[in-house]
């Protein structure tokens, strides 16, 4: 939901059920993401999207107005005020606040807490769901194990195996420690990367540094870039730059030792040793600034560079240097190799007041002579008075003078300079020191920094980009230049769940233990013991809001068609497992209802009559289901009770497939089709779309089981069982005879196998086939009520449950139910199917009851017509309730069937991942990364 675009209906990853081993989860307590991202920073984070994605803001304001309306539709002639109060109450700000919040984690968890994002929203999604308590922003001490039994015989693991074996588990640690805090940082750029491309206003800006500037840990806070934020809102020009501790005209002629870390022991070569930081914010809109070096000679000589080395010295000469109007003169001791050539020039001390009487401004060099010494001249001509003296060559050299930093020129003050954080100015140290450089050493310790300061140059005046002010540097960091948080403030944010603090307010940079970290010094701390929470809010900052235990969630509107497939086959895996299994009720109901097997009806009130004391020799006992299971096991073996269940499979199959997936698909199309998008995307469903989709979904499925539910029921109604091969000719042949066609005889179709079978239905013409679908509109009648009472009752037993068990706790503050998902969900599916069962065949049984009787009447060759039988039915004594003739069977037969249904559709589902977490969007607030927006 970042800004830059993507359709609203695809803004949701799928909500997905784990069942991790261990249960540990990137949300709950001693986890990964808010050891990373505090509570305070994703509420925050919250308010800002709130305010300034445009997506989320249309989110809020839609879920406002919705309240809204419904509270006016519902309140026609209330005042003004008590609707706006009604409103409130109804939108609840707090917890769809804190729904927002936890969505916002689930994105953090999904994409920021590595160096490409974990992308598991499934995962992050479900253990926002199942979090039971708020991770702490700090992490605690480590947990010491014991040392167990040989470690208390042997003692506490001072051996040198020991040792080395703790050493290389310690290192390990480490490493991995550092590697996962790098990780987490290199997310939290990624973040801010984001963030900062996105939202490019002023004002923008001076939230996104609030909002970093609530990350509390060092190694994890992007303090660089919150200094490049703070750069761009000030884009200020750097406008003097101050020298410090540069030695004075007053100590060049006597304190000369320490120049070179003073600003001189330069050369007239050295023009720029001057470098300042370029701004903090990256791009072609800020640009550095650039200095020039004021140098200026210090009169002393920097040192003495041999040209020619000369020829024929056997003592060092000794080195003058010429110069009038010089106030103390340069000692220097020059050096000669074998040859007695002078190698080098040493500076001893660098004298004071060279250069001339335009020192100043153009500086005249001193001469330098090499005067041999006396006594060496002496030596030659005592040692060579016999022979011709060896002539010297005298050695030639030049002098450069010293120069110091006198100040920096600003050529180009530069932008993109915060006015609180300025610009590091680094002055450079002369390459090499000069020979008279001696450094003070008092008691064996260093002194140059305590008592000879080296020099410094900083930034003293910033000149603001976007009014032209200039502000002096030491009061802005020394004052602050931002807005305290008042009282009058904190008051605005609490009243409001999307206000943020005034842009004015501005994070402070402090240094601690040599970590830098900004912070916003009068915004109250959160609290570090824990608070009661309320039960839907796992976690809660008391200044900006909680982060509430479930996600903002929706439907997913559309199904793709192997979304449709899966719940299609869940449908008829779980319809065939279940009739299959209670084929044995639907049998003995069909029996009861027609009494057409009088072997088995006989058989059974008989004992019936044995068994009752009471009865007169006149009267006929009721028989019941039990009565009726017991006598068939009796009769004909425990195999009897699963007569018909090769159609019954075949009928289920179908039933299975069209039933439950096309109920789901119908449901979603008419909710994108005749709602919003709000209210097609609601976890609760309109009862107007879900009988509609219900209602839809029976005909058609009515339509293509029509075939198989006809045989089912014939197959039913026979004594004895058949198979379907039989059941399928003799309806075929029943019907040809009716036409005057010629037929197999009923001799054959006895005897007849399988491959006979199929090659009579090689012959099946259109004809033939048309009576397969002449119960459609009778099974229509008992399906459709049936199938639209079902759904309807199990959405709303099964939500009002939950809700109920929800609200009251029943279940645990820690835990809530949802539909389907985990143990608690599966067993009120079942309840909930159990309800629906009974509600739906008490509904549809006087079709069903029809229904039977038609097909048996079509068996016998009689063809009564539907409403015959009902005037039968109604004629006889007991009127209405002979329509519900074989109900206590079938209402226990479906408080089973469809209560197992829906447990093993719902449990299905999940194995096949279309279940309730599958087909259920999290809102995904960083909408436009996985898009690569």
């Amino acid at each position: 939901m970042i800004k830059g675009g993507g359709s609203i209906q695809g803004r949701g990853v799928p909500l997905k059920e784990q069942r991790n081993k261990n249960r540990q989860s990137l949300l709950k307590t001693s986890g990964l993401i808010q050891s990373v991202y505090e509570t305070r920073f994703i509420t925050y984070l919250t308010r800002f999207l709130l305010v300034y994605d445009p997506a989320a803001r249309a989110w809020w304001k839609k879920n406002r107005a919705r309240a809204n309306q419904l509270v006016l539709s519902s309140d026609g002639g209330g005042s003004m005020t008590n609707t706006t109060i009604k409103s409130d109450e109804y939108f609840n700000a707090g917890e769809q606040f804190a729904e927002f919040a936890e969505s916002v984690e689930i994105g953090l968890a999904d994409y920021f807490l590595g160096p490409y994002g974990s992308y598991a929203s499934v995962a992050a999604a479900k253990a926002g769901l199942d979090a039971v308590a708020p991770a702490r922003s700090s992490t605690g001490g480590e947990t010491v194990k014991s040392a167990g039994f040989w470690g208390a015989l042997f003692g506490d693991g001072k051996g040198q195996s020991t040792s080395k074996a703790s050493s290389l588990t310690k290192k390990k640690s480490d490493k991995n420690a550092n590697e996962e805090v790098k990780q987490n940082r290199q997310g939290v750029l990624n973040l801010f990367t984001l963030l900062s491309t996105r939202y490019t206003t002023i004002e923008e800006k001076q939230q996104l540094a609030i909002l970093f500037s609530l990350i509390s840990k060092p190694e994890l806070q992007p303090v660089k870039e919150i200094k490049g934020l703070l750069g761009e809102i000030d884009n200020g020009t750097i406008a003097e730059i101050q020298i410090e501790n540069a030695m004075g005209d007053s100590d060049a002629r006597d304190y000369f030792r320490l120049s070179s870390r003073q600003g001189g022991g330069f050369a007239s070569s050295d023009t720029q040793v001057i470098s300042i930081e370029p701004p903090a914010p990256l791009g072609d809109d800020y640009r550095p600034a650039k200095i020039q070096t004021i140098m200026k000679p210090t009169s002393r000589i920097l040192r003495i560079n041999v040209v020619d080395g000369g020829e024929g010295y056997s003592v060092a000469p000794d080195v003058i240097l010429k110069q009038s109007g010089v106030s103390r003169q340069c000692e220097a001791a020059a050096i000669i190799d074998r040859k007695g050539s002078v190698s080098e020039v040493i500076v001893l001390n660098p004298g004071f007041g060279y250069g001339g009487s335009a020192a100043r401004s153009q500086p005249t060099l001193p001469t330098v002579e090499f005067r041999e010494r006396r006594f060496a001249r002496q030596q030659k001509k005592t040692s060579n008075s016999s022979a011709s003296p060896k002539k010297v060559k005298p050695a030639k050299a030049v002098v450069e003078l010293e120069y110091q930093v006198a100040g920096a020129a600003i050529l180009d003050g530069g932008s993109g300079y915060s006015f609180d954080s300025p610009p590091d100015v680094q002055i450079s140290l002369p390459p090499t020191d000069p020979d008279w450089f001696v450094a003070p050493n008092i008691f064996g310790q260093n002194m140059d920094d305590d008592e000879n300061p080296y020099i410094a140059a900083r930034v003293t005046k910033i000149k603001s980009g976007v009014n032209g002010i200039i502000l002096d540097t030491d009061a802005a960091i020394k004052g602050g230049i931002g807005q305290r948080v008042t009282r009058d403030i904190l008051r605005s944010v609490l009243r409001d769940p999307v206000a943020l603090l005034p842009p004015t307010v501005r994070p402070e940079l402090s240094i601690d233990k040599g970590a830098a970290l900004y912070s916003i010094k009068s915004l109250p701390r959160p609290p570090s013991e824990d608070v009661i929470l309320p039960s839907s809010y796992r976690s809660i900052d008391p200044l900006f809001g909680g982060i509430g235990r479930a996600p903002v969630t929706k439907n997913q509107v559309t199904l793709s068609a192997d979304q449709y497939s899966r719940l299609a086959l869940s449908g008829a895996i779980c319809t065939v497992l279940v009739r299959t299994a209670l084929n044995p009720l639907e049998l003995v109901k069909t029996k009861i209802q027609l009494g057409n097997d009088e072997e088995i009806i006989q058989y059974a009130r008989e004992k019936a009559e044995v068994k009752s004391e009471s009865s007169q020799p006149e009267d006929k006992p009721a028989l019941g289901t039990t009565q009726i299971i017991q006598s068939l096991i009796e009769v004909r073996g425990p195999l009897s009770l699963f007569q018909s269940a090769d159609v019954t499979f075949l009928a289920s199959v179908v039933f299975g497939l069209f039933g439950f997936g096309a109920t789901e698909l119908f449901r979603r199309a008419f909710s994108a089709v005749f709602f919003d998008e709000a209210a097609a995307a609601a976890n609760s469903p309109n009862e107007f779309v879900l009988l509609a989709a219900a209602g839809v979904a029976t005909v058609l499925t009515c339509a293509a089981a029509s075939p198989f539910e006809l045989l089912r029921v014939r197959s039913m109604a026979q004594v004895e069982n058949e198979g379907v091969d039989k059941i399928f000719n003799g309806f075929v042949d029943q019907n040809r005879q009716k036409r005057g066609m010629k037929t197999i005889p009923t001799s054959a179709l006895a005897t007849s196998s399988s491959s006979s079978a199929m090659v009579a239905a090689k012959g099946l013409q259109l004809d033939d086939i048309k009576p397969f679908w002449s119960s459609f509109f009778p099974i229509v009648s008992r399906e459709l009520p049936f199938a639209v009472t079902k759904f309807l009752v199990f959405d709303l037993a099964a939500g009002n449950i939950a809700a109920f068990l929800n609200d009251s706790n029943m279940m645990g503050s820690d835990t809530k139910i949802q539909v389907g998902v985990g143990t608690a969900g599966l067993i009120l599916s079942a309840f909930s199917g159990a309800l629906a069962g009974i509600a739906g065949a008490f509904v549809s049984h006087p079709a069903d009851l029809i229904l039977t009787l038609t097909s048996a009447s079509s068996r016998q060759g009689e063809e009564k017509d539907w409403r015959d039988i009902v005037k039968e039915l109604l004629s006889l004594d007991g009127g209405v309730l002979n329509l519900y003739a074989g109900f206590p069977a079938r209402a226990v037969f479906f408080f089973l069937v469809i209560g197992a249904q829906f447990f093993l559709y719902d449990y299905v589902k999940t194995l096949l991942e279309v279940g309730t977490d599958d087909l259920t969007l999290v809102l995904d607030v960083f909408y436009a990364i996985r898009q690569g927006l």
